[in-house]
């Protein structure tokens, strides 16, 4: 509650609006074939990349305004990668993947330098709202599946330098969501061998997080253990993974041994 409502309240408001609209302006801009496609995405990168000049330049004299500046350019420019490569076909997947490491590693890397987990949290939370937002009701989940594992690649190594419990739980909260709502909605058997891997994945992220961010506590009872990953992670993963493998002959009993045998580990 403290980090919702602390610091500059109108200026979180502000960012949430700003980011909300640009990605619906992009949206009904692809549906309407308004100004020229390639206007439109240098238009609002270069809004993007001003928001987050703007914010490092104004970090020493007002830092918390200038730090939500960076958080809202840098989700911006999640937005204008995901719809170049998912609504327009302008960057090939590999080229849209390395744009988006760039950002995942320059979002952590700005985090850390500056102590800011407010930075952290605007980055992360705009990365995983991006492709919901961009969202037609189509396109490949193994890209979206990537996508996301790059943002948490970048929340696993954030984790390695701050113990910041909230940064933990909205990636873990964010990635489980939207793959079970993916789940119920569109998985189907054939879909078993692009989807268990990132499952595994996700799994053993958030298991290395919760060991990192225990590590980077003091020697104390109370607040050792991150509760909801330490507990949460293996219920949402094993219904997760139940439902993956329920058509499987013995597909829910070898899930069972293999993750007895991790947590043994």
């Amino acid at each position: 509650l403290r980090l919702i409502t602390g610091g500059n309240p109108v200026l979180k408001v502000g960012i949430i609006v700003l980011f909300f609209g640009v990605a619906f302006l992009l949206k009904y801009a692809a549906q309407r074939n308004m100004i020229p496609v390639e206007l439109r995405l240098a238009a609002v990168a270069l809004g993007g990349m001003a928001l987050l000049v703007i914010g490092w330049r104004l970090r020493r004299n007002h830092m918390l305004y200038g730090l939500g500046l960076e958080g809202a350019g840098i989700g911006v420019l999640y937005l204008v990668v995901f719809a170049a490569a998912k609504l327009y076909q302008f960057l090939p997947i590999t080229l849209a993947l390395a744009l988006m490491i760039g950002l995942v590693g320059l979002s952590c890397a700005l985090a850390v330098l500056q102590d800011s987990k407010g930075l952290a949290l605007s980055g992360s939370i705009g990365g995983f709202l991006a492709p919901v937002l961009m969202s037609t009701g189509s396109g490949s989940h193994v890209l979206l599946f990537s996508y996301y594992t790059l943002l948490n690649a970048g929340i696993l190594g954030i984790a390695w330098f701050k113990a910041w419990r909230e940064l933990n739980l909205t990636g873990f909260l964010f990635t489980f969501a939207i793959v079970g709502f993916w789940a119920a909605s569109a998985y189907v058997p054939d879909h078993i061998s692009t989807t268990e891997p990132f499952l595994i994945l996700f799994f053993v992220m958030y298991c290395l997080i919760a060991v990192l961010f225990a590590h980077r506590q003091p020697l104390q009872l109370r607040g050792f253990i991150d509760g909801p990953l330490v507990f949460g992670l293996p219920i949402v993963a094993s219904s997760l993974q139940a439902y993956l493998v329920y058509d499987f002959r013995y597909g829910l009993a070898l899930s069972a041994l293999a993750l007895g045998g991790w947590y043994i580990g």
